[in-house]
């Protein structure tokens, strides 16, 4: 999938390698988060020095998060945060204590050896990387791919849909910890390369737009988005790091698909709850399923592990031009569906649900 990903210590500079078969640019920034880990260790740090900073285009991934989060973050309230903590001022303000910059001062000093061992070496950070990627993307896709290391704020890395992706080393204080979170992001950069396409594959509901429809496609695209980028960020490389944070995640997906049960059960309450005569708001079910333990990940990994164990990881690359519900479409026709823990059956109102949307809500 991936010519090369390219660790940028510039925000002009833009590597691409070529490769055999695909075509696909990816560049890594580092600046910002550096910019930041530098200026929370400097007790003279002016307000115009931190407006700076606070405008990189990293950092204002960070307020645009934080924004969504529904965090009234800003780039002025970003700058004063930066101030206050260089200054070992305390801040009540919570949009600035949102940034978490005062927590992530003693750490400084560790994330800036992290961002040198990221940039000083490309090969041996993206290397693995490029491997995995490369085999769940469409070859010849001419992707131009960005991403910003970032320090502050919530998440351990995210996306917005584009071709962007953000690491957050607030989170991810280990390298392979960093590794295993940028291909997770990288995954889902290449996912909203292609969600027009996903999109447009989608057949048109005969009338008009229903609100069930419209919020059990939103469900199901999350999942196919996470579920997906949780599989192909290769999970079991945590286990080679002995770091705390390694060994809080591993533990918990362990837990998680030891449980899958569960995730069953919260999807079929969730379509259930979104298709109620007083439907459940989108935003409550997305927070149960996708925040803190992440319950809905895990049916979408094991939905995307299958598919990959039958079909070959191209069986997965062929979902990103194809409506996100034809995850579960495909899982339930594989021939071991339902036979085993490994590929459980789905609930009757999740296999109804993705039928309406397969004949377009008619």
């Amino acid at each position: 999938m991936i010519r090369r990903a390219a660790i940028l210590t510039g925000a002009a500079y833009l590597a691409a390698v070529s490769h055999s078969s695909l075509a696909l640019t990816v560049s890594v920034n580092t600046d910002s988060a550096k910019a930041v880990l530098v200026a929370i260790q400097n007790p003279s740090l002016s307000i115009d020095e931190a407006l700076k900073i606070a405008r990189l285009p990293g950092n204002q991934g960070i307020i645009r998060e934080q924004k969504s989060f529904k965090i009234p973050e800003t780039t002025e309230s970003f700058a004063h945060a930066l101030v206050a903590a260089a200054h070992g001022e305390a801040t009540t303000d919570p949009a600035e204590t949102a940034l978490y910059f005062a927590a992530l001062k003693p750490k400084a000093v560790q994330l800036l050896r992290l961002t040198n061992q990221i940039e000083g070496d490309p090969e041996g950070f993206q290397s693995s990387i490029e491997g995995r990627i490369e085999q769940f993307t469409i070859h010849g896709s001419g992707l131009q791919l960005r991403g910003f290391v970032v320090a502050g704020g919530d998440g351990g890395g995210y996306s917005f849909g584009g071709t962007d992706f953000f690491l957050n080393l607030s989170f991810n204080d280990d390298l392979i910890v960093a590794r295993t979170t940028t291909a997770h992001e990288l995954y889902h950069a290449v996912q909203g390369a292609f969600a027009k396409e996903r999109q447009s594959a989608a057949p048109n509901p005969a009338n008009g737009s229903r609100q069930d429809c419209a919020n059990t496609s939103r469900l199901f695209a999350d999942i196919y988005e996470e579920g997906s980028a949780m599989y192909v960020e290769d999970i079991s490389t945590l286990s080679q790091s002995h770091s705390e944070s390694a060994m809080r995640q591993l533990a918990d997906i362990r837990d998680g698909l030891a449980h899958i049960h569960s995730s069953i059960a919260l999807l079929e309450l969730s379509v259930t709850g979104l298709d109620a005569t007083t439907a459940v708001p989108f935003d409550d079910v997305y927070e149960v399923g996708f925040y803190g333990h992440g319950v809905l990940y895990d049916i979408g990994y094991v939905m995307a592990k299958a598919i990959v164990d039958n079909d070959g990881p191209q069986g997965l690359a062929a979902l990103l031009k194809r409506p996100p519900y034809e995850l579960i479409v495909r899982y339930t026709q594989l021939p071991s569906y339902g036979k085993d823990k490994d590929h459980p059956k789905l609930g009757p109102n999740t296999i109804a649900a993705v039928n309406q949307l397969v004949i377009g809500c008619r």
